[in-house]
């Protein structure tokens, strides 16, 4: 099978740290966050995928080229303009074989049993299938109402509680979908066209559309927040995966020094510096991150190449872009956000967002 990976947004939500990155090639834990939806594909057989790319596409053909060392066969697509998920969908139709194909939204950690889904499909006669995950509750999401045979009954954005059902399960749009070729007759050429607003919608009055509830680990990384806690979540062994497990992740090339902790589900990048007395405790680091004496950083996001000076606090939900500096005697706030390349002076204090 075919699986087509829709990684061509900006990642506005995430910047900075998307500033330089494009969202799919964040690093989360060890290795690219696309670098899990492949694995997870792989895991159930699907090793020919597309990458439907638009924001710094080079950055990620440059790390996964052909695939190969991975195992797999990657083809390239370039949206020439933003196509939305139905256009970009479309814009690859011609790299598909005829056969039924996944889509994946680019910014989804899940461990979904692709395979019973595939059997779901196969068996339910669907032209096409949407995994769903529940919620406790639907008001900030689209629910998908399901009829006992799991056809779609409707769709409901955002929907108020005097539409709701009594004891109906709440069950959202998981981002992932099987297809059969049918669908693309829907999906107009070169237009930018969403398929949860424009597509589905129509396969589901022909009768077409069927979900698949599942329970399995979800989450959208596509806040800091998230992306965050996505950490934690694997470094605790929430989902399968292939990477390292435990109370944290120290990569290669990254020293400690005598009286320094690191600990509480922290995640550091190749090539960091933690100074002696510093403490780093739930909290996402880049490569070359030098953090100096005394200093204290708390469940907060640094880039690459930061330095944190000595006697400085970052935070609680702090994010700090790459190349950024915290001279000595600073504290960024909780949820305050330092730009990229930003050079904060002796003792400042930064409680929102500076560039």
């Amino acid at each position: 099978m075919h699986a087509v990976l829709l990684v061509g947004g900006e990642g506005t939500r995430l910047r900075p740290l998307t500033d330089n990155t494009p969202k799919p090639m964040l690093t989360l834990v060890d290795r690219p966050f696309i670098n899990h939806q492949l694995d997870h594909l792989k895991r159930h057989g699907v090793t020919d995928v597309i990458l439907s790319c638009g924001y710094l596409p080079d950055v990620v053909e440059r790390f996964f080229g052909d695939g190969s060392a991975f195992g797999m066969r990657i083809t390239y697509v370039v949206d020439p303009f933003p196509l939305g998920t139905a256009g970009a969908v479309k814009n690859a139709e011609s790299h598909l074989d005829g056969e039924p194909f996944f889509v994946f939204n680019g910014d989804i950690l899940t461990d979904l049993d692709l395979t019973a889904l595939r059997h779901a499909h196969g068996a339910s006669g669907a032209q096409g299938t949407i995994a769903l995950t529940p919620v406790s509750d639907p008001s900030a999401f689209g629910l998908v109402r399901l009829n006992p045979d799991h056809s779609v009954e409707a769709f409901l954005e955002k929907p108020s509680p005097d539409v709701l059902r009594p004891g109906e399960p709440f069950n959202i749009n998981a981002g992932t979908y099987l297809l059969d070729p049918e669908v693309l007759a829907a999906i107009p050429a070169e237009e930018k066209t969403s398929i949860e607003r424009d597509t589905f919608p129509v396969v589901a009055e022909r009768g077409a559309l069927y979900g698949f509830p599942s329970d399995a680990y979800w989450r959208d990384i596509g806040t800091h927040r998230s992306y965050l806690e996505a950490h934690h979540d694997l470094l605790g062994g929430a989902l399968a995966t292939h990477s390292p497990t435990g109370d944290r992740y120290v990569a290669s090339g990254t020293t400690i020094a005598a009286g320094a902790t690191v600990d509480g589900g922290s995640s550091l990048g190749s090539g960091c510096s933690i100074g002696s007395g510093a403490r780093v405790s739930g909290s996402v680091f880049g490569r070359g991150v030098r953090v100096a004496r005394g200093a204290a950083v708390t469940n907060a996001i640094v880039g690459e190449g930061v330095r944190i000076d000595e006697g400085c606090v970052v935070e609680d939900g702090a994010v700090i872009g790459d190349g950024a500096r915290i001279a000595a005697g600073g504290r960024v706030g909780a949820g305050a956000i330092v730009g990229t390349g930003a050079q904060l002076s002796p003792g400042r204090e930064v409680i929102s967002t500076v560039s």
